[in-house]
């Protein structure tokens, strides 16, 4: 099935997207996990120091540091383990984009550095990370549309470990996050004082699958407003169907997680684009052994809230004010910025699929203050659809020249 303009497929090896998920940037469908390790660790923090090991043999070893909980732990633990092993400490690498407030994270971030006294710190400053903006375009021109979206925008740092390796963080979510077991942990510790709502939370989590997937519905109604009725309808069902087939259990939950196609998908092409750098691909908290360690380091219900299994694994590596942290930045403008604003208030209208995307609702959604983050590839992918129908310099030249002319 052809899911990328005809003369901009993806590169060899780079996986591509269904219709529905370009319509609604969201990867669709599980698969089976991969089968569980022989041997496992008692401690997840020493199964996610068996996962960095080898990144730290791999100088310049960088870890992408944005000040959140998820890099900032790996990038601890890189560190005290670097130091124990008499490695060459590993470069925290963080992106900044000054003329947007809301993706200020220097707090967090100074006050990380000043827990691990790290001194190799490297900034790089953005005016923005337009999904179509300079940034991202000479990459999207060459692969295509990929997902992540924004992974368009991550080459120039992957070169900054050309030689080595690339640490993240992604994964923290899938697998310190809320699980389907964990309204019934909360429901059992509070059930002197249990609130309605808490109740009813536990309720539908220990409810059959057909009443969960009725639940899950309700709750997707409103996902997909630019999507064609019939399309709407049909990303909604596989959301509710994907969610009320999660295992209860905490261990196997989190084992059930690692089968999701975004996953694969995402890791799989990050993975690409940094091999294209010169750079090797470490997700740690996507290890398998790590995971699979972490599900059996608490009981059948798991932790309580993330931030606990958090503690769990990397207490005394960092302030406990870092690890209980809940604010998160917004991205939104530096995402959907001055070339997407452009872009969509001129777009004709064409270069999407018609028979998904109702394109007045498309529009409204664009027109917002903060358009859904859900419409980046549509927005990637109406822009590519204009480019190849319109002659111009090649590279990341394009997006510039023409909207440069049309100013």
């Amino acid at each position: 099935m052809e899911v990328v303009p005809k003369d901009q497929p993806a590169k060899q090896g780079y996986l591509s997207l269904r219709p529905l998920e370009i319509a609604t940037c969201d990867v669709l469908g599980h698969k089976a996990p991969p089968p569980l390790p022989d041997a496992v660790p008692r401690s997840p923090r020493a199964a996610l120091e068996n996962a960095l090991l080898p990144a730290l043999l791999k100088p310049p070893c960088v870890v992408a540091f944005s000040g959140g909980r998820d890099s900032s732990s790996v990038l601890a633990l890189a560190t005290d383990l670097a130091r124990r092993e008499g490695l060459p400490p590993p470069i925290a690498l963080t992106r900044r984009w000054p003329r947007h407030p809301g993706t200020d994270e220097s707090y967090w971030q100074e006050l990380v550095m000043g827990a691990l006294d790290i001194a190799d710190w490297e900034r790089i400053d953005y005016e923005e990370t337009d999904v179509i903006g300079p940034s991202s375009t000479a990459s999207l021109l060459r692969h295509g549309l990929l997902w992540p979206p924004l992974a368009h925008s991550w080459p120039a740092m992957f070169a900054r470990a050309r030689g080595g390796s690339f640490v993240n963080g992604e994964g923290g979510d899938e697998v310190f996050g809320a699980r389907r077991c964990t309204p019934v942990l909360y429901a059992l510790a509070r059930w002197r004082h249990l609130r309605l709502n808490e109740a009813g939370a536990a309720a539908i989590a220990l409810a059959p699958r057909a009443v969960r997937r009725r639940e899950a519905l309700r709750s997707f109604r409103g996902a997909g407003p630019w999507l064609r009725a019939e399309a709407r309808a049909e990303y909604q069902r596989q959301l509710s169907e994907e969610k009320a087939a999660e295992p209860l259990p905490w261990a196997r939950s989190l084992w059930w997680h690692l089968g999701w196609r975004s996953l694969e998908i995402g890791s799989t092409n990050l993975a690409l684009l940094a091999a294209e750098e010169g750079a090797q691909l470490f997700q740690p908290l996507l290890d398998p052994v790590f995971v699979a360690s972490l599900g059996r380091s608490a009981g059948p219900l798991g932790h309580r809230g993330r931030t606990n299994a958090m503690r769990s694994v990397f207490r005394g590596l960092l302030p406990d004010e870092l690890l209980a942290r809940t604010t998160k930045p917004d991205f939104t403008s530096a995402v959907f910025g001055t070339w997407t604003s452009d872009f969509v208030r001129r777009w004709d209208g064409t270069g999407v699929d018609t028979s998904l995307v109702d394109l007045e609702a498309l529009r409204q959604a664009w027109q917002r203050p903060s358009p859904p983050a859900g419409t980046s590839l549509l927005v990637q992918q109406a822009w590519l659809s204009t480019v190849q129908r319109s002659p111009a310099p090649p590279g990341g030249a394009i997006l510039r020249t023409k909207m440069d002319a049309e100013r």
